[in-house]
């Protein structure tokens, strides 16, 4: 089996509980990557990897399943933040992958494709 990856990757972006990294990719049969992700795996810069870890951090810290966020400006600060590490990610990934940013714990009008357009 070969192990090229297809034309263009899908990165998908997403919180999950006790994740290190919310980076998850779609395996194909001539592409197994598994379902997580990591920073390493993409080649993504040391600054951006750091704020992926801060956002994934304060996440875990400020929102609960059962509760929903401890405070709407902590829901927007991570929306905010997200916003700017999805595009980001974009930015470094744009030869080989597009990002699918999927901040589950808002609203869908927040959840966006990035990158190529067919």
């Amino acid at each position: 089996m070969s192990r090229l990856p297809p034309a263009r990757r899908v990165i998908r972006l997403f919180p999950d509980y006790s994740r290190d990294w919310p980076l998850w990719e779609n395996s194909t049969p001539t592409w197994d990557v598994g379902y997580t992700t990591t920073p390493e795996m993409y080649g993504l810069s040391e600054a951006l990897s750091g704020d992926i870890t801060s956002w994934n951090t304060f996440w875990e810290t400020h929102f609960n399943p059962e509760n929903g966020w401890d405070t709407e400006a902590a829901a927007e600060r991570w929306r905010v933040e997200g916003d700017a590490i999805a595009a980001r990610l974009q930015g470094e990934v744009a030869a080989f992958a597009d990002v699918q940013y999927e901040p589950w714990p808002l609203p869908s009008e927040h959840r966006r494709a990035q990158g190529h357009e067919a």
